[in-house]
């Protein structure tokens, strides 16, 4: 790659940094506090912990299922129930990850041995909006399972579920 090439790239580079600097620091005009069990909560607001409805600084994960035949149906979903816009950040075009326990020994993580698109894409959330992935289970054996499941966003570290079952 040619000198001018370098510095077009960085300037580029050097552009999108400050802008996304600028962004985040004009957001608010007071410092934004993090409760670490909840994700980012408004200053001067309380993060609540649990219950229902639009609550300060939370997206609120849940993982369900459905057996269909030989088959389990599962659904992720992360739910914006704050009191604001929120933007959820992919790195790659890995959009969650999850572990599969039998009997408290992994059997398969999502992410394990491939390969995600090198993408930046951000996503955003209005209030009570929400982001859903599906994933199928078949010829599980007989065992007690356990998934794991989480939003691909560091920046969301609780955007997690579990769920048990048992297949007979």
């Amino acid at each position: 790659m040619g000198k001018r090439k370098m510095i077009g790239v960085a300037a580029v580079l050097a552009g999108v940094a400050a802008s996304a600097l600028f962004m985040y620091t004009i957001g608010s005009d007071q410092p934004q506090a993090k409760d670490d069990l909840l994700g980012p909560a408004p200053a001067g607001k309380p993060a609540p912990a649990g219950g229902k409805g639009i609550i300060a600084g939370t997206l609120e994960p849940s993982l369900t299922y459905e057996k269909q035949h030989d088959a389990y149906v599962f659904t992720f979903t992360v739910k914006n129930q704050t009191e604001r816009v929120q933007t959820i950040t992919f790195t790659s075009g890995k959009r969650y990850d999850y572990i599969l326990y039998r009997n408290g020994k992994k059997v398969k993580q999502f992410s394990e041995r491939k390969m995600f698109t090198q993408i930046y894409e951000q996503r955003t959330l209005k209030q009570g909006e929400e982001l859903t992935f599906r994933e199928t289970f078949r010829g599980l054996k007989p065992g007690t399972y356990t998934l794991d499941w989480w939003l691909a966003d560091p920046n969301w570290p609780n955007a997690r579920a579990k769920v048990t079952f048992t297949v007979q």
